[in-house]
Order: structure tokens, then C-alpha cells, then sequence
């Protein structure tokens, strides 16, 4: 496993006995993951192969033990277990010969916004059902194109090195704030012609960045950048559906906006892939994960 990796899907644990039972989870988490179900239908339209939520276990973390919810026949059954990862985080994880969705219950995520003070400081029902649809689509791309998603990132390289060595450097930075520019003018542009002169534009700008970074640098971008860029894509999908002002606000609006660490390639990546639904509507059918979405849509535009 690539130490990339580590920060996605933690280590492999064994699953012991479990006891069978929902007491203890509140109706509010159960009503949460019941609403996420019922958006299938409509997720199915987004296009990726597949993806089905219901595939993978979720693990709601209490802070002493995991109500772990699967899917059988037309039903599901909530089970209790032992936690397996004692800290508040939101993560497809390893468990036996599968991946599930692991995540604090919306109790505890509220709590810990509260306390970290982060957005406008409330978290509920909507933002919990992003979440758990995000994660969900982590387990989707490491159960069916792990290797591919490997290779992303062939070297061992500390995730580290972005915060030190890149967000430090002021030619890639200014650099890189022009690319997310260009690609927020894209995303919100209805004519093509406008969206090939941000693309033509963003690609030199790109190619002067790549060269200018080093080899780790750049393959930890281009991870970050097409494989929780797609999660963010399926996060913003989710909330379109839900409310869809705040896709607005709070996702294509914020494109441009350069943060430290690597949060912001998950906007970069969602940029990319809501410009190339302008261009090629059915781009998900067959994504395997082995190209960068920003080379399909070079590959669209023809540049």
C-alpha cells in the first residue's frame, strides 16, 4: 500500500463477534442513512458504473462503540461492535476483505464544527448525507480500481511535502491561483468557446507549474486532484440535490480560493469534472481512474 494512501483508508483490522442491535443509535443518524438510500435513483444518473451506496457497510462511531448498518434483500440490519478507530474522522476503511464507510455519528461531527469553529459552525442531516455519500464513493473507487489509484502516486512521498515545500513557494501559488481562476470562470460559462480559452490557458499555466515543482509534488496533486476531486464532485451532486444554492456558494464559488494543505485540490478536481460534464455529459461511463479527468477534457477540446 502506498503511504499516500495511509490518510484514506487507515489499516486492515479484523472484525470479532458482534452483537446485534440499534439501541444507542439515535433515530437521527438512522434517518440520515435512510435519506442517502433514497437518493440512489437520482445518484445513478450521475453516471459512474456501479456505484451503488447500499454495497458498503457504514459504521456510525459513537466514541465507545460502531453501529455498523449493511444491506440485505430490501432491507438492512444494524449491528454493534467494538470501535475501530478511536478518533472523530469521516473515511472508507479497510475491514476484513472489504471497505466501509466509517463515521462519527452526526451528534459527534457537529460537536467537533462546533468546536474546530469551521464554516459557519452548524453540521446536520444535509452536510452528514454528503459525507456519507463522499466516503461512499471512496470505497467505490478502492474496492473496484485500487491498482490504478496506486499508480497515481508511484512513490512514497509524505503528504507533508505540499504544505512545506509548495504552499511556501510563491510562483506556484500564483500560479496555481490563476489555474483555479481560469477554471471557475469555466464552470460557470455556458458557452464553449469560453470554456476552451479558460482550458487553452489553464493548460500552459499547468504545464509552467509542473515544471516548475518537483516529481513528489506533482504526483501528490495529481492524486489529491483526481481522487478526492471526484468525491467532491459526488459531495457537490449530492448537495445539488439537496439544496442546490449551496453548490453555488460553497463549492464552484470557492474554486479560486487557495488554502494551505490539500484541501484544495478537492475543489480543483470537482471543477474538472463539472466542466467536462459540459463536454462529454456520459465521461463517467467506463472512468477507471487511470487518466486525470483534466486530460479527457484536453482530450474533448482538442488542445
Amino acid at each position: 500500500m502506498k503511504r499516500i494512501l495511509i490518510g484514506l483508508i487507515g489499516i486492515v483490522i479484523v472484525v470479532g463477534v458482534v452483537v446485534t442491535g440499534s439501541y444507542g443509535l439515535s433515530q437521527e443518524n438512522i434517518e440520515i442513512y435512510e435519506s442517502a438510500v433514497a437518493l440512489q435513483n437520482k445518484m445513478d444518473e450521475i453516471g459512474f458504473d456501479g456505484f451503488t451506496f447500499t454495497d458498503y457497510p457504514l459504521a456510525f462511531y459513537d466514541g465507545e462503540r460502531d453501529y455498523v448498518i449493511t444491506w440485505e434483500g430490501d432491507t438492512y440490519h444494524i449491528t454493534k461492535r467494538k470501535a475501530l478507530i478511536n478518533f472523530i474522522a469521516a473515511t472508507a476503511y479497510p475491514v476484513e476483505n472489504h471497505y466501509e464507510v466509517h463515521t462519527p455519528t452526526v451528534e459527534k461531527m457537529s460537536s467537533l464544527v462546533g468546536l474546530l469553529g469551521a464554516g459557519d459552525g452548524s453540521y446536520g442531516k444535509q452536510n452528514h448525507i454528503a459525507t456519507l455519500w463522499h466516503e461512499a464513493f471512496h470505497c467505490y473507487q478502492l474496492t473496484n480500481f485500487l491498482s490504478n489509484i496506486e499508480d497515481i502516486c508511484p512513490i512514497e512521498v509524505e503528504e507533508s511535502v505540499i504544505a512545506e515545500k509548495v504552499d511556501t513557494n510563491e510562483q506556484a501559488v500564483e500560479l496555481f491561483r490563476k489555474q483555479a481562476a481560469l477554471l471557475e470562470e469555466a464552470v460557470k460559462s455556458d458557452n464553449i468557446d469560453k470554456v476552451r480559452e479558460c482550458i487553452v490557458q489553464y493548460k500552459e499555466l499547468a504545464a509552467q507549474r509542473e515544471a516548475l515543482l518537483f516529481e513528489e509534488a506533482n504526483y501528490l496533486e495529481e492524486y489529491y486532484t483526481t481522487v478526492e476531486g471526484t468525491a467532491c464532485y459526488i459531495e457537490a451532486c449530492v448537495w445539488k440535490m439537496q439544496q442546490p444554492e449551496k453548490v453555488t456558494t460553497d463549492y464552484v464559488e470557492s474554486i479560486s480560493i487557495y488554502g494551505g494543505g490539500t484541501g484544495k485540490y478537492y475543489k480543483i478536481g470537482m471543477a474538472q469534472c463539472m466542466i467536462l460534464d459540459k463536454l462529454k455529459p456520459d465521461w463517467k461511463q467506463g472512468y477507471d481512474f487511470s487518466r486525470p479527468v483534466v486530460e479527457l477534457i484536453y482530450e474533448e477540446l482538442e488542445i
